[in-house]
């Protein structure tokens, strides 16, 4: 137990967060399920249902740690892959209806979550109390300005801000180094995203182009909720920064995530041996190319 939430096996010497894991088969098995069922995509049940009842188990299973965060975001990606791989938008925006209805009653069940997303819409009243973390994160681009303080010459970070080497880490960035070097991390997830859905775009096979879409979103979205908690755009929720903050459970995931993108940009094989019969009704993304 840690913060509450129960999400590392510990072992002699490190600890593993599995919910972290989860994100590299859940990626794979979806991928593998659209390819096998293409045929059955605008179904109700076996086109969507069943994958949003498969995937959402081990969505359910790490919201129980609880980890609001990474549950969200596995069934933002799944919702994703699914409307860009074919499903009906209607389909889609019932479930969005029912399962944002279902998330916020959750919410509404626990007091700490539920003070964190009112304190959202509060955050200088209650800046010495549930919006301490989210405060002193504004204070350090406050502090930090366009240019920056300097590598290593934060203050926040010294005992103000909690969770700075991890959580939080792009404020520290915004005061060492500035809001220009922030909006260029920014533009630097925007960027990878774009180049690789449209290099995927171009993709004939079904699966390489579903595992590389999945991989992708995993990594822009977690990147976008971080950067919207600690920038106050979105509820105070802790999900790390890829790549950059600190933890080898997470660094290891998206790495291993980028090594997937990689290779479906770079694989050929299937392409040539699979059947790919009205494939091109899936949604285009061809306005990335």
């Amino acid at each position: 137990m840690v913060n509450g939430s129960r999400r590392w096996i510990q072992i002699p010497g490190f600890s593993l967060q599995m919910s972290e894991f989860t994100k590299i088969p859940f990626v794979i098995w979806l991928a593998s399920y659209i390819h096998i069922h293409y045929g059955e995509r605008e179904l109700l049940v076996q086109g969507f249902l069943k994958p949003i009842a498969v995937c959402g188990s081990l969505a359910f299973l790490v919201l129980c740690e609880p980890d609001y965060g990474t549950s969200f975001l596995m069934m933002a990606v799944l919702l994703t892959v699914l409307f860009l791989s074919g499903a009906r938008i209607r389909h889609v925006l019932t479930f969005i209806f029912v399962g944002g209805a279902t998330f916020l009653g959750l919410i509404a069940l626990s007091s700490n979550r539920l003070n964190r997303v009112m304190a959202f819409f509060s955050v200088e009243e209650c800046r010495f109390d549930v919006s301490y973390q989210l405060w002193q994160g504004m204070l350090c681009f406050a502090s930090g300005g366009l240019w920056g303080n300097g590598i290593g010459l934060g203050r926040q970070k010294l005992f103000y801000l909690p969770e700075a080497h991890t959580d939080f880490i792009f404020p520290v960035i915004g005061e060492e180094l500035g809001g220009i070097f922030s909006l260029m991390i920014i533009f630097a997830f925007l960027l990878f995203a774009f180049v690789a859905l449209g290099a995927l775009q171009r993709k004939t096979d079904l699966f390489i182009r579903a595992l590389g879409f999945g991989a992708v979103l995993t990594i822009t979205f977690q990147a976008l909720i971080n950067i919207g908690v600690v920038t106050g755009c979105l509820p105070t929720k802790g999900i790390a920064l890829p790549f950059i903050s600190y933890g080898g459970s997470n660094l290891i995931t998206m790495y291993a995530l980028v090594g997937l993108i990689v290779n479906c940009l770079k694989s050929e094989k299937l392409e040539e041996r699979t059947d790919h019969t009205g494939y091109t009704k899936a949604v285009s993304l061809d306005w990335l190319t």
